[in-house]
């Protein structure tokens, strides 16, 4: 009888490693601000700095030239942070926490700062330089610091537990994506009232971004470590353990190898749609005068064509990882060629004359790419923590946030590649726009020519690196038998 009810209790036992509702909604806030953020500068700051700071071409310049000096930055300044979070004590509230913490509050500070940039400034060279550096600067060493799958990785060391960690924040950054579609719009609405959109934009940017700050520390309250690796303390952490990553964890190498390329698609295509929509569907080609009301509506559908997907293919992912019998790495190839399709689409039909003339077949082929980028994420986030669980495996040493610096340094320096590209392509044309009026005043005969680089740019190059990218991913070494390893040793070296 004793023994049954032994037995009885051990059934009831819940799984140690289990994510509750809380710790999902928790991980979901605390991305708040770091994901806003992210899509307010990945999709407006070009246009920010030459449309409505009044900079004109030397917002461009300055854009440009700021956001490539940010990734020599980067190349320094990342493996520091990641060596510095690697480093940390195990506190009452985590090892990594405390960072988070800080990420919040440069993240949303800079990011205000940068889109509240005096009027006053725009006659002093000198005062728009520091102010645009120093903020911007604030803003990355914010963003370097949110690691969430590092976070996550903690949470639990089951893999289909971490799947609902990752979900969640996808999709409300999706969400606030989606959202946020509507900020032309209603940007314009706040014009209707204060009558200068320099003064309007800076006003609904602080509104928004506190608020995003505010949900993201209640998440940070929430979320709670339970699981990290137990080292001797002759184990500490260098700074050359950063490269010999790439001599010990050849999955590393690889998946990282493919992000060098697949990372530009989703950078190129969110870096050019809304001034293609502006110039090339609302703008009269004759007199250079913009239908802004037009323009809010249709990028609008511009960003809930591209982010619904985006949403949709995050909440699909874990089910259609299974067609895939569970393998992340056949699922990404195969979502990398539907990605290449879009982009083959968007670059014929412009060459052919069809584009500029049929604005749902834009918006139609968007939505197929981001169907493509949306879905791969799950797949994506698995793979980045086994990467970090390799290491532990192989090694014995957890150098999780130094395995995820590799990551964020290619992103972050795609994005600035990406605007750099539509820097580039700005200041060749002579780009100039009224940041009262917002209406064109440079050479209307370039914008055809304007248009034609936005597609090479968002259609053709992204097809030509999926198709790169899936050849890549054929030389990932981690099969089922070895993850059942992995799982194995994680339990035994974490504490709970």
């Amino acid at each position: 009888m004793a023994r049954g009810i032994v037995m009885l209790k051990s059934i009831c036992v819940k799984n140690p490693d289990a994510i509750t509702l809380r710790d999902c909604f928790g991980a979901t806030a605390l991305s708040t601000v770091n994901g806003l953020c992210t899509v307010f500068m990945s999709s407006m700051f070009m246009q920010y700095m030459t449309d409505y700071a009044g900079l004109g071409a030397m917002g461009a310049t300055l854009a440009t030239s700021l956001l490539l000096f940010a990734r020599i930055f980067d190349a320094v300044d990342d493996p520091v942070q990641g060596l510095l979070m690697d480093r940390g004590k195990r506190t009452k509230i985590g090892k990594y926490k405390p960072f988070f913490l800080l990420s919040i509050l440069l993240t949303g500070i800079g990011c205000v700062c940068l889109y509240s940039f005096p009027s006053e400034f725009v006659s002093k060279p000198v005062l728009v330089v520091v102010w645009v550096v120093v903020f911007y600067f604030l803003f990355d060493v914010g963003t370097s610091f949110y690691k969430d799958n590092l976070l996550f990785r903690t949470m639990t060391n089951d893999l289909n537990e971490r799947s609902k960690l990752v979900i969640g924040p996808r999709v409300w950054t999706m969400i606030l994506g989606v959202v946020t579609s509507a900020f032309t719009a209603v940007l314009v609405a706040v014009n209707e009232r204060v009558g200068n959109y320099h003064d309007s934009f800076a006003i609904l940017i602080t509104v928004i971004v506190g608020a995003a700050m505010v949900l993201s520390l209640i998440g940070w309250f929430l979320v709670k470590e339970k699981h990290s690796v137990q080292e001797e303390k002759a184990e500490s952490v260098k700074f050359k353990d950063f490269f010999l990553l790439f001599k010990e964890n050849k999955p590393m190498v690889v998946y990282y190898l493919k992000c060098v390329f697949s990372g530009f698609i989703w950078s190129l295509i969110f870096a050019t749609p809304a001034y293609y929509i502006k110039w090339g569907f609302c703008t009269d080609l004759a007199t250079g005068v913009t239908d802004m009301e037009q323009y809010g509506v249709l990028n609008g559908i511009s960003s809930m064509m591209m982010l619904v997907p985006l949403l949709f293919g995050a909440v699909i992912g874990r089910p259609l990882l299974k067609l895939f019998k569970n393998n992340p790495i056949k699922m990404t190839c195969f979502l990398l060629i539907v990605q290449s399709v879009g982009g083959v689409v968007l670059f014929i039909t412009q060459m052919a004359g069809l584009l500029t003339n049929i604005p749902a077949l834009f918006f139609i082929t968007l939505f197929i790419m981001a169907v493509g980028v949306g879905s791969d994420f799950v797949p994506q986030s698995m793979v980045e923590m086994e990467i970090m669980d390799y290491n532990i495996y192989k090694t014995g040493k957890d150098r999780s946030a130094l395995t995820m610096v590799v990551g964020s340094f290619i992103v972050k320096a795609q994005a600035a590649l990406s605007a750099a590209i539509i820097g580039a392509v700005l200041m060749a044309i002579g780009y100039n726009v009224d940041p009262v009026t917002s209406e064109y005043m440079g050479e209307l005969s370039q914008i055809p020519t304007m248009l034609n680089w936005f597609i090479v740019i968002m259609g053709l190059v992204p097809a030509i690196l999926g198709v790169l990218s899936a050849l890549i991913l054929r030389a990932y070494p981690i099969k089922n038998d070895e993850r059942r390893k992995i799982r194995e040793c994680l339990d035994r070296c974490s504490a709970g």
